[in-house]
């Protein structure tokens, strides 16, 4: 049975992390005439309270927050039953910018009070970056809606594609950054962009970048260096000239490192890294002149001992192989796909693909994947960071969420009011 103790633990969990301190640069985008919720703190405050509570929509937001006890909504300082409408129309006219920060601020705070704790073994902070497509069924203009058409030319549904960036060699995964991808371009073509922003708001929290293919290329490359960084990119076009020359010297390259990684009582993966270092001379045309080391990943799956899927991938660094022993650089490439984590657990235990609360108003839209990956922080920081009982990291997220429901809707008294908490702002955005 739930005790007092762990009720008002999940509840000053809440309380805390989605202070009105937080909403301070969120500009309320409602006419000030006859406006009922004279702040935009208390509306943003319950989307979110909704969002690490498991609501799976606005009917059900505005259903928690009738069930609400008053103690309750005074603690989270939501003064009476929130109506999805309301909520609706507010959403869909936020400003995109503005969560964008919002996004960042956590982040940054998160980092200020030494909550993002690193994982053994790496001396230096790592981002991995990845995009994700949503559709919506809004095709009118947007910045950031890019509108799929039939043969005929006829609209048929819009995309919002929005670039995650979690800081992958941190305890839980935390996303430090989301940044939408504008319509007249591409995931290659805002990478300049997310990666700018990130080392602007914590330049000395990661050395190295991470990302797939579709982040590869030249002009990427030179905007890490020249933000003194390094980059470690996938390639994967089989036309390009680089690749070849590093699949041909990987050809008779023997492993380093191979591991095995048990997925299940049946399945199981076997890892082979290789690496070569790679020396600029005046006749390597082929590979870019910063490209100091090459890697090659052989991965090979097995049932019940008989080969299922067997895949090569091949990557490029301007980082040194010194700088890491051959087992942490694959464990590094492993670690890569977080951000891919990221995305199941939004897509699992968030519902963003399945219920993503708007989808005929792509500012909406977009306005809640940024709120998503808001929650995704706080609930992860207090999943990996805040709870310390053994074995907390096992807990599923949709049974977390269930908690914490549970507390919003705990019907007795828990005591005083918890302090509200103040939330660091990077320097770059006074």
């Amino acid at each position: 049975m739930t005790s007092k103790r762990t009720v008002r633990r999940n509840l000053g969990f809440v309380a805390r992390f989605t202070s009105n301190g937080l909403f301070k640069r969120i500009e309320d985008p409602r006419s000030t005439r006859g406006r009922r919720w004279k702040t935009p703190a208390s509306l943003l405050k319950a989307v979110l309270a909704g969002m690490v509570a498991g609501c799976k929509g606005l009917a059900e937001l505005e259903e928690l927050t009738r069930q609400m006890p008053s103690s309750i909504r005074t603690q989270l300082s939501i003064p009476r039953r929130v109506p999805d409408t309301t909520v609706r129309e507010f959403l869909c006219r936020l400003n995109v910018d503005q969560l964008v920060e919002l996004v960042e601020i956590v982040g940054y705070d998160a980092w200020r009070r030494k909550a993002l704790h690193p994982l053994e073994g790496f001396p230096f902070g790592v981002l991995s970056m990845d995009g994700k497509y949503p559709s919506v069924r809004d095709t009118g203009d947007h910045p950031y809606l890019q509108v799929k058409h039939d043969e005929e030319g006829r609209a048929i549904h819009g995309s919002l594609r929005l670039i995650t960036v979690s800081l992958v060699t941190a305890v839980g995964r935390p996303i430090l950054g989301a940044i939408p991808v504008p319509k007249e371009t591409n995931e290659m073509g805002t990478f300049g962009t997310a990666f700018t922003r990130m080392n602007r708001v914590y330049e000395g929290l990661f050395r190295l970048v991470m990302y797939d293919a579709g982040g590869a290329s030249a002009d990427n490359a030179e905007t890490v260096l020249a933000g003194k960084k390094d980059y470690f990119f996938q390639i994967a076009d089989t036309r390009w000239t680089m690749y070849q020359t590093i699949e041909m010297l990987m050809k008779d390259k023997a492993p380093v490192v191979c591991e095995e990684q048990i997925i299940s009582s049946k399945r199981r993966v076997v890892r082979e890294l290789s690496i070569i270092s790679i020396t600029p001379t005046a006749k390597n045309v082929t590979i870019w002149q910063h490209v100091r080391t090459a890697f090659k990943v052989r991965s090979r799956t097995y049932e019940n001992d008989v080969l299922q899927h067997e895949d090569t991938r091949y990557y490029i660094s301007s980082m040194d192989s010194s700088e890491l022993s051959g087992s942490k650089w694959l464990q590094l490439i492993v670690l890569r796909w977080g951000v891919e984590t990221c995305h199941q657990i939004l897509d699992i235990a968030f519902e963003e693909d399945e219920r993503p609360w708007i989808t005929s108003n792509a500012n909406g839209a977009l306005i809640l994947m940024l709120l998503r990956r808001v929650a995704y922080t706080i609930l992860a920081l207090f999943k990996f960071v805040t709870m310390r009982f053994e074995d907390h990291e096992f807990v599923p997220w949709r049974k977390l969420m269930g908690f914490i429901m549970d507390a919003l809707k705990w019907p007795n008294p828990i005591g005083d009011s918890f302090r509200p908490r103040k939330f660091a702002v990077p320097p770059a955005f006074v």
